[in-house]
């Protein structure tokens, strides 16, 4: 069920990273796309080295979460892209340490 959620999420960012280059933001398409390549890497790494993957996944989520929570309250609650990878970060995050402690 994680990886399936984990593969969803990296397809979600990676996704809003070519929105934002789309828009003129090269930035956004770099940093979207190393963050969703590490979600998508622990994803896909789950079966193979699970304390590696939850670390990559962990560490993309907390890059998405550490720019779009913050945005999300300052630019007056928007939804996308603030919001929706704000909570998908959180998710991710909370989901990704639980199951690094249960191990």
């Amino acid at each position: 069920m994680l990886k399936t959620y984990l593969l969803v999420f990296a397809i979600i960012v990676i996704a809003a990273a070519i929105q934002g280059a789309v828009a003129g933001s090269i930035i956004s398409l770099i940093a979207g796309g190393v963050l969703g390549a590490l979600i998508l890497a622990g994803a896909l790494m789950l079966g193979a080295n699970p304390t590696l993957a939850l670390i990559l996944a962990l560490v993309g989520s907390l890059g998405i979460a550490g720019r779009f929570i913050p945005a999300f309250f300052k630019k007056g609650y928007a939804i996308w892209p603030a919001g929706i990878l704000g909570l998908l970060a959180a998710v991710a995050i909370v989901w990704v340490i639980l199951t690094l402690v249960r191990r």
